[in-house]
């Protein structure tokens, strides 16, 4: 009784995967137009174009973080002498 019982449990587990394997088995059909293309390479562009300020923001603040100071900052006190 066991053995029809993992039997079955097998035959309907490879049913349910076969049946997912055909349905995608499908070809898919590209029917993009140019424009679409266009559309996307824009967001690239926008996304890029939006880190490289970013990334010149932290390069900058690595490098002034990494090199020693050059020398004393003069402070400001405000009606103190």
């Amino acid at each position: 009784m066991k053995s029809k019982l993992t039997i079955l449990m097998i035959l309907a587990t490879q049913l349910g995967l076969a049946s997912n394997l055909m349905a995608a088995a499908g070809a898919r059909e590209d029917s993009s137009m140019i424009l679409v293309y266009l559309f996307l390479g824009m967001c690239a562009l926008i996304v890029i174009m939006q880190l490289m300020p970013a990334l010149f923001l932290v390069f900058g603040m690595l490098k002034s973080l990494f090199s020693g100071s050059k020398g004393h900052v003069k402070t400001s006190t405000l009606g103190k002498e």
